[in-house]
This record gives C-alpha cells, structure tokens and sequence, in this order.
C-alpha cells in the first residue's frame, strides 16, 4: 500500500507536524511532493506545539512549504489560548518552560505572569530549557503542588525526536510527573479530544478523515478515540525508539489500532 493509494479512500487529512513533516530542524525527504499529491483535498495540520498557529505557519514558510499546501494550522497553544480567553477575571499564572514559548498568552491583558506565590495556575511549555535534566525540575514541581496550583500542559508529547536520533523531553512528561506527584493537570493537545475537536468542526460531518501521525500514544490513540482512522507512520519517534524503521507487523504489533501503516509521508 502506497500513500496515495490511501488518500484515495478518504476526503480530507489531518497530518501531524513533528515527526511527520519535520524534526525541528529540517523537513523530512519526500515531504513536499507527498503533500502536493493530496491536493484538492483538504489538509489541516494540527500539532502540540505550544505556541500560537501563526509562529507554526512562519516556520512552515522557512521551510519551503507552501500555503496553498495546507487550509490551516491548529496547535495546543492555539486552542489553549482560545480556552483561556473565555475568561475575563484577571488572573496571575506561573509560566512553566522556555523563554522561547513564554510569549504564548501576550494577547490576553487578564493574565500576567508571576512568581510561584502569585498564581492561580501553572501554564507548563516544557522544560525551562531544552534538554534540561528532569530531576533538575522536580523542586519546582513540589513547590507548585504545596500550592495546589493546576498545571496547564499545552504539549501532551512525552518527546520529541530529530533524525539524526537525538530526542529530547516535552511538557508532557513534567505533566506526568505532576500527576505522579498528586497534582492537578489540564492537557490541552493530542490525545486529548479538545484538539481533536477544534480540527474535525472545519469539516463536514460526514467527511471522511484521516489523521496522519508517527506517535502511537497521541496522533493514533487521539484519532480512535475521536472515531477516525489512522496513519501510522514508523519512520519517526518509533525509529529512535527502536533503533531502526519497523515493518508492518512489528508497528502493529506495538499499535494495533492504527488503520493503514508506512514507513514516511512519501509518494514513493
């Protein structure tokens, strides 16, 4: 089975950034003409990025991808952004993460960053640096749990992964560890259906989707969980995890769930 074949079943394609289109550094090989190829048919994009959908869309255009390419991009910071705007009552949050992201919540005048004594919640990022050590976290984690504070995670990913087999942690294993430690989480991105949701409503309810991941425990158990079909694809976080791409069965033996199985998002 090839990717078109497979495209050719559906109406529209939810797809996966990282690990699918690229690693945070480069697009993956064959990724552009595999999304020429879907054309007309729609394309969402829908990542836990945790930051707004328009720094995502300036990325894609450094890497050459096309607008016409894809309808729209929806992250978990975009959709956690739009939760946090139904609320009015000013409130003070512990940002949680690197300084790259920390500029998620600028548009929202009710909500001002503050120490851990200040806070109503936790908006957690990621690590306060990239590939910071975990148990560099964990005194901060125990201060916020003396205050109860819930913990807004806003990328659910455990990791991330790059080609050349480096990986490094996500906001969503400090998540882990907080709920570990008896703490309160909000997740806001995939598996969670609240991105899901935000994806599927631009489409007719009768469209037949496919969502297009590399991870098993958020774009294929997100996707069962919403009633769409999958596509799993080997050559990403799987890859790392396993040291080499799996065939067919080896991935279904690791993610049954998933509908069809390939090796890249490739024509080829």
């Amino acid at each position: 089975m090839t990717l078109s074949k497979i495209a050719t079943q559906y109406d529209a394609f939810i797809i996966d950034l990282w690990g699918v289109i690229h690693d945070g550094t480069a697009l993956y090989p064959g990724v552009a003409e595999a999304l020429a190829s879907l054309a007309p048919k729609p394309v969402i994009f829908l990542s836990n990025a945790p930051r707004r959908a328009f720094k995502v869309e300036k990325v894609l255009d450094g890497y050459g991808i096309p607008r016409s390419h894809y309808e729209r991009i929806i992250t978990s910071g975009e959709v956690a952004y739009e939760m946090l705007a139904q609320e009015t009552t000013p409130k003070g949050y512990y940002y949680l993460g690197p300084s790259k992201d920390e500029d998620v919540l600028d548009d929202l005048t009710q909500y001002r960053s503050v120490g851990i004594d200040e806070a109503s919640f936790v908006l957690n990022t990621g690590y306060e640096v990239d590939f910071q050590p975990h148990d560099e976290v964990k005194p901060t984690l125990q201060k916020l749990l003396a205050r109860d504070l819930p913990l807004w995670c806003i990328n659910p990913d455990y990791e991330v992964v790059k080609q050349d087999g480096t990986s490094m942690l996500c906001a969503g294993a400090l998540a882990q560890e907080y709920e570990r430690m008896g703490g309160r989480v909000i997740f806001i991105g995939k598996p969670h259906q609240n991105v899901y949701d935000a994806a599927k409503k631009h489409f007719p309810n009768d469209a037949k989707l496919l969502m297009i991941g590399d991870n098993p425990d958020t774009d294929i158990a997100g996707a069962k969980a919403a009633k769409l079909d999958s596509l799993l694809l080997t050559g990403g976080v799987l890859k790392v995890q396993h040291g080499k791409v799996l065939n067919e069965a080896e991935a279904r033996m690791i993610c049954p769930d998933a509908t069809h199985v390939l090796p890249a998002f490739s024509i080829i």
